[in-house]
C-alpha cells in the first residue's frame, strides 16, 4: 500500500511543475502585461509557488530559503528598474 508520505513529493513535485509552466506563461503573454510592470509582478508569484513546491518535494529548508531570497532579491531589482523608467519616461 502506498503512504501519504511517498505520494506526497510527486503530487508536490507535478503540481509545482504545471504551476510553473502556466505562470511563466502567463508573464510573458497575460494581459496588461506589456503595458503595466506592477501586473507583471503580481503575475510573477503563481511560477514563484510552483518552484516553491518543486523545492518542497525535495527539502523543507531548501524551498524556504530559496523562495525567500530570490523573491527579496527580485522584487528590489525590479522595482529599482520601474522607477529607473518611470524617471526617464520610457515606460508611457
Amino acid at each position: 500500500m502506498i503512504s501519504p508520505t511517498e505520494t506526497l513529493p510527486w503530487i508536490s513535485f507535478y503540481l509545482g511543475c504545471i504551476l510553473l509552466i502556466l505562470g511563466a506563461l502567463g508573464v510573458a503573454f497575460g494581459p496588461k502585461t506589456a503595458k503595466e510592470p506592477i501586473i507583471r509582478i503580481i503575475n510573477l508569484t503563481v511560477p514563484t509557488i510552483g518552484i516553491a513546491l518543486i523545492l518542497l518535494s525535495y527539502n523543507y529548508t531548501l524551498a524556504m530559503l530559496t523562495v525567500l531570497s530570490v523573491n527579496v532579491m527580485y522584487y528590489i531589482i525590479t522595482i529599482r528598474a520601474i522607477i529607473r523608467l518611470e524617471e526617464m519616461g520610457a515606460l508611457y
